[in-house]
């Protein structure tokens, strides 16, 4: 069983005047900073509980994304902690990890290598991803032909190939069709049933 604790997250960003604050700030360590700080999370705690599913909501630069990139490790806080505990599943970015110019079948062999399956599990699972994507003789050709709902196809296959403990889901299921988008719902909805910790923002 998956659950999640945040406590006091923050984080900040350095913005500078110009190009040349941040090359005097690296090559004069000890000057006055020449950045400020820009805060786009203060203070943030919440738990999620083993089984529990929690959306975020927000308007578009609330800090949703960034909130979750923390929570998965691909960011850093500036303050605060996170604890997970179990696999971890997520989809953040589109294709987020995908090699272009590989074929969407190696593509899938790493980015299920990435969130802890091994080469052996993904050649097991390889025949339901490609059922469950339906992309067709497109999964041997290189990402870059794929249309945007051909990369979330395969994404969220290959992500949720495994029931994992955790799912973490940002906005990518709005791009593709409504039959596609019905089916992933479908399989989330199977995974809480099974006591998948869920987290999704809208």
């Amino acid at each position: 069983m998956g659950a999640i604790q945040v406590t006091g997250l923050g984080k900040a960003y350095r913005q500078y005047a110009s190009r040349w604050g941040r090359l005097a700030e690296w090559l004069l360590p000890g000057a006055r900073p020449r950045h400020q700080e820009k805060w786009v999370l203060h203070d943030i705690s919440f738990a999620v509980a083993p089984g529990e599913a929690v959306g975020i909501v927000g308007i578009n630069g609330a800090g949703k994304s960034t909130l979750l990139k923390l929570i998965t490790g691909t960011s850093q806080p500036t303050r605060g902690t996170v604890s997970l505990q179990g696999r971890v599943a997520a989809l953040l970015e589109l294709g987020m990890g995908f090699h272009p110019d590989f074929t969407g079948r190696q593509n899938a062999y790493t980015a299920g290598q990435l969130i802890g399956l091994s080469a052996e599990d993904i050649h097991a699972l390889m025949p339901e991803i490609e059922a469950f994507a339906e992309i067709g003789d497109y999964i041997d050709m290189p990402v870059r032909v794929y249309s945007s709902g051909m990369q979330m196809r395969l994404a969220f296959s290959v992500a949720t190939c495994k029931r994992p403990d955790i799912l973490i889901v940002d906005e990518a299921l709005s791009v593709g069709d409504a039959y596609f988008q019905h089916k992933s719902f479908n399989r989330i909805s199977e995974f809480a049933k099974q006591g998948t910790t869920l987290l999704i923002v809208s």
